[in-house]
């Protein structure tokens, strides 16, 4: 139940419900780009920057707006401060559906994101128990006609109750593993959450083991998985399809919020009907392309046209 003392922002009276609901942590955000991975205790010159609303969740919220859907957001409070109303302003500028909360008892959270050249990043940011919290206070009423929902394992426990309504209503769930560690956090029950699983391909695991995973994650009900692999592309899974697709050559900017572009192109296609592959394909482009510049804007859709349509598609 919302506490007297917050401010419930205007502007959440939809009259049809978004394409897709998001749910997740989010936090205003910039970032500096580098050329090479920074030495402590020595300084950098930065090459570009960029003010950003951060966390994946609202990172494909913002994308799938920009490729033409309707999109909606369910997340966690903001402190009742300039930077909390600044979020909720760019939100409602932007037409992300959901109910937004100023509440004086927590400070709006902020993120410094480090990106250079070779893929890599860092950054410095409060994960605080007490604003991730008010995610399950959140109302879910956003995503009742949603045709899919996003989310992401790191959120775990605080995103139970938008994940638990969205199985109970029967919306396909799209879960952003990202590491397969967080399969062991208590209580995630990826097989009876997801829909369509996405995990990163990174140097800790072994191709092979992501694999065998992905087949356990089939055989327990999961309808396919999509792996992301940076700069070789992405992999499809299904019981029937397994497939790859390659990725573009590209001039690395900022690769930071990719595997969230990732998803919010893959939902694209679905949107669009496209199959499956096609779909990935879709998300190779636009994620791909996004990493020419700071920050999380997307490309031209001309330009993402013309590169999706020149992808190599092959089977696994």
């Amino acid at each position: 139940m919302t506490r007297p003392d917050c401010i419930l922002q205007p502007g959440f009276k939809p009259l049809t419900f978004p394409d897709v609901t998001c749910l997740g942590s989010l936090s205003p955000a910039e970032v500096y780009t580098i050329d090479n991975p920074l030495d402590w205790d020595k300084g950098s010159e930065w090459a570009a920057r960029a003010d950003f609303l951060s966390e994946d969740a609202v990172i494909v919220a913002i994308s799938l707006n920009t490729l033409g859907w309707k999109s909606g957001l369910i997340t966690n409070r903001l402190g009742n401060d300039i930077l909390g109303e600044n979020v909720v302003a760019e939100l409602r500028r932007l037409g992300i559906e959901g109910e937004f909360v100023l509440d004086p008892s927590i400070d709006t959270p902020y993120e410094i994101v480090i990106s250079d050249k070779n893929g890599g990043r860092t950054y410095l940011w409060k994960r605080k128990v007490d604003v991730l919290s008010t995610m399950e206070e959140s109302d879910l009423s956003v995503m009742t006609g949603s045709k899919f929902v996003y989310a992401d394992a790191y959120d775990w426990p605080y995103n139970a109750p938008g994940l638990k309504q969205a199985n109970k209503l029967g919306i396909p769930v799209l879960l952003n593993m990202e590491d397969l560690a967080y399969i062991d956090k208590c209580g995630l029950d990826v097989y009876s959450i997801a829909t369509t699983v996405q995990v990163s391909l990174t140097g800790d695991l072994s191709e092979n083991f992501v694999l065998n995973w992905v087949d356990e994650a089939l055989a327990f009900g999961v309808r396919d998985v999509i792996i992301t692999r940076g700069e070789q592309g992405a992999y499809y899974i299904s019981k029937a399809v397994r497939a790859s697709v390659s990725a573009p050559n590209i001039n690395l900017v900022d690769a930071n919020g990719a595997g969230a572009i990732f998803a919010s192109g893959f939902l694209s296609g679905y949107l669009n009907n496209m199959s499956p592959t096609e779909s990935v394909k879709f998300g190779v482009a636009v994620s791909s392309l996004s990493c020419e510049r700071a920050g999380t804007d997307l490309p031209d859709l001309d330009k993402i046209n013309t590169v999706f349509k020149h992808l190599k598609l092959s089977t696994l």
